[in-house]
């Protein structure tokens, strides 16, 4: 259990952080952490953002990654896809997000979403995106994920996505 909520802090993975030790019960969310994130990182593939208790700033609580990628507007629902532009849309992706399952039931998952849609608001004073999407890896995650207003993809009900300006309204 952290020390409390507040002494959370979400920071840039760097080589600080003991990947290894991370377990979320998720084979392929760990070694992604553990083998990939990192390299991810320094060629600019990603970015991958880590929960810590400053306590403990090398111990991983979660994490998430994000990246830029586009989409066809025909994905999106009919109100949210008819001003936009016909061609692929500039979106931010949240690819992977998960919580150690020693800390899993604190709110460390919520807190890490809202981190990267903060972030991503900052974001639209300086590049256009038109909606932040995640990749669910199953239903379940999907149904949390629509718990925070994200609608699914037409046509990929286990990708999900938030307009910008709903971000721009969860946020405040």
């Amino acid at each position: 259990m952290i020390s409390s909520a507040e002494t959370l802090a979400i920071v840039s993975l760097s080589t600080i952080h003991d990947r290894k030790a991370f377990d979320c019960g998720q084979e392929d969310l760990n070694h992604y952490l553990q083998q990939t994130a990192q390299q991810h990182q320094k060629k600019q593939v990603s970015r991958t953002w880590v929960a810590i208790d400053p306590t403990q700033p090398s111990v991983i609580l979660g994490f998430y990654t994000t990246t830029l990628a586009e989409i066809p507007p025909e994905h999106l629902n009919a109100g949210d896809a008819k001003r936009l532009p016909k061609s692929h849309l500039p979106v931010v992706r949240l690819s992977r997000l998960a919580v150690d399952q020693r800390y899993q039931g604190q709110q460390i998952g919520q807190r890490l979403l809202v981190d990267a849609m903060v972030r991503i608001v900052r974001l639209l004073d300086e590049f256009a995106v038109v909606a932040m999407v995640v990749d669910a890896k199953d239903a379940q995650a999907a149904a949390y994920y629509q718990h925070f207003g994200f609608t699914p993809l037409l046509d990929e009900p286990l990708k999900l996505y938030m307009p910008a300006g709903g971000l721009v309204a969860a946020v405040g």
